[in-house]
């Protein structure tokens, strides 16, 4: 199973775990950025005030110190879907396109669309492979199985198994 503390700690880098995180605090909604905020100061024991003057860089790397604590798996999972919303809106794309699910900017826009099979992630990966480096193609497919359905789960997660195994 890959939760959002195992995508952050198995598939991304420290430089791309601080990518991931600036997301959050560029891109999430604000009501988000003011629950991190307060569940951050009370972990590190410090004033919210103190914290919300800090710039987006040095809150990434205080809220990648909390990678461990499974209070802010939900924060983790929002920078997921910022980071990938908002810089690797092509790569989800170029994904949906090879799966025949109608999108917006990489952005599912429809209520009912097809899951793709694991063969058709296996294939797609493949064929995209050149054009994107493998771990982001790991760290889209794993967060896209932990942010859709268990048929996503299902067709992602095994992919994502083998290219973290390789």
């Amino acid at each position: 199973m890959w939760t959002a503390r195992r995508i952050m700690k198995e598939l991304a880098d420290p430089g791309l775990r601080r990518r991931i995180l600036i997301a959050f605090w560029r891109h999430a909604e604000p009501s988000s950025k003011l629950l991190v905020t307060a569940q951050l100061a009370q972990a590190l024991h410090f004033r919210d005030a103190t914290l919300r003057k800090l710039p987006v860089e040095k809150k990434a790397d205080l809220l990648a110190s909390r990678i461990g604590d499974p209070d802010f798996d939900q924060f983790l999972e929002i920078a997921l879907m910022q980071y990938h919303t908002h810089e690797k809106n092509a790569m989800m794309a170029a994904f949906l396109d090879r799966w025949g699910i109608q999108h917006q900017n990489g952005s599912i826009e429809a209520e009912d669309y097809p899951r793709p099979t694991p063969e058709q992630v296996r294939a797609a990966a493949g064929e995209l492979e050149p054009q994107y480096d493998r771990k982001d193609i790991a760290l889209y497919l794993a967060a896209a199985g932990l942010l859709m359905d268990e048929g996503w789960r299902a067709a992602v997660w095994p992919v994502v198994d083998e290219i973290a195994a390789s």
